[in-house]
């Protein structure tokens, strides 16, 4: 009897928040770019998003957006062509306004903050400046990390009439990092995401010399936790989802190098495991990979992920250890981020295409044996 509950209880652990993130910011003296490079795990129900590129109010952007007619509304990470990225991770227990506050205030316009700061800020301080000069209410809260080529990095916890902003320059090792709860939020209401908070923080704690953007989108393929060690060669026959950054509802993993020159980005636009990181730059405009401009590797991600993760009940899901450790043995390609944008970007995005079709066909021909 007593094993049974523990089971169960485990078991219901694994059912985490749908809309949970892990992010990290990075200053420049700890990034190998030079410049600040900023990390976003995504999580969410939600997967159908694209890599696009947006002629905006003043400046031009790159960004991760929803695959559908009003993806202008949407955008959750991104890098504009003045070197300033953005990402945000959801957080559920900073302050809300009052009734008397809600009626004397009016209501944020419906453009979210992300898609405010790549359109119209050069650097984090124009982004504060509009923060702070707002008096509108604002509906959410959320943890916005944001970075500029001048190299400014810095979390904002932002809620309905207030914010609060974290430099990465003042933090212990020159970075910070995000889950989903905020430092101004009530300490009792951390959840779940302190152990990928605190497991990220570990490792980058541990990490010797200057972060590199792949050592970053490498966070998002690592099973290790603090309570197992690495997942997958745990003995333990239920793991809670929650130990580890990528999991079930991983839906994609993105670097952005804040580099006025060159503005880019490495992108997931999958499940983390399945998926390549696809280099991408602000100044090829509309010249985007396929593969991430596309359905082609969220396609891949759910097809992974419906053998990776095995449901029993009702939403409740348990990693195949298996599956998961064939996929991460296969070799991937080499696919560069040279710091200047390739001369002829047409072929370097092709021959990544390329690169992609076959590593699709390596993953599709595991996940048909298993």
């Amino acid at each position: 009897m007593k094993r049974s509950i523990l089971i169960l209880v485990s078991l219901l652990l694994l059912h985490g928040a749908s809309l949970a993130c892990t992010s990290a910011i990075v200053a420049a003296q700890r990034s190998s770019e030079g410049v600040p490079i900023i990390w976003k795990h995504r999580d969410n129900t939600f997967d159908n998003t694209r890599v696009e590129y947006i002629t905006g109010n003043k400046y031009a952007y790159t960004a991760i957006v929803p695959n559908n007619k009003n993806y202008k509304r949407g955008v959750y990470a991104g890098i504009n062509e003045k070197g300033l990225a953005v990402l945000t991770t959801a957080t559920g227990h900073l302050p809300t306004a009052t009734p008397e506050e809600y009626k004397a205030c009016k209501r944020q316009r419906k453009v979210g903050l992300s898609r405010i700061a790549l359109c119209e800020c050069a650097t984090v301080d124009e982004f504060e400046d509009i923060l702070r000069k707002s008096k509108r209410i604002r509906g959410f809260d959320s943890n916005l990390g944001i970075a500029d080529a001048t190299g400014a990095v810095a979390y904002f916890e932002i809620w309905d009439l207030g914010y609060r902003r974290y430099d990465a320059a003042d933090r212990p090792g020159g970075f910070d990092v995000r889950a989903n709860f905020s430092h101004m939020g009530n300490p009792k209401k951390k959840g779940a995401s302190k152990r990928r908070y605190d497991l990220i923080m570990k490792e980058m704690g541990e990490h010797k010399g200057n972060f590199t953007s792949q050592q970053l989108i490498d966070y998002s393929r690592s099973y290790n936790s603090l309570k197992y060690g690495n997942v997958l060669a745990s003995k333990e026959r239920y793991i809670c989802a929650n130990h580890t950054v990528p999991r079930y509802s991983t839906v994609g993993a993105f670097v952005m190098v804040c580099d006025a020159k060159n503005p880019r980005m490495l992108v997931m636009n999958g499940h983390s495991v399945s998926s390549l990181a696809v280099p991408v730059y602000v100044k090829a405009k509309y010249e985007i990979p396929q593969c991430v401009n596309g359905n082609a590797m969220r396609l891949l991600s759910n097809d992974f992920r419906k053998k990776a993760y095995c449901e029993i009940g009702d939403k409740i899901r348990i990693l195949n250890k298996e599956v998961v450790s064939k996929v991460l043995k296969i070799k991937q390609p080499k696919i560069a981020m040279p710091s200047e944008m390739p001369k002829d970007i047409r072929k370097f995005n092709a021959d990544i295409d390329k690169k992609f079709a076959k590593h699709e066909k390596r993953v599709r021909k595991v996940l048909a044996k298993l």
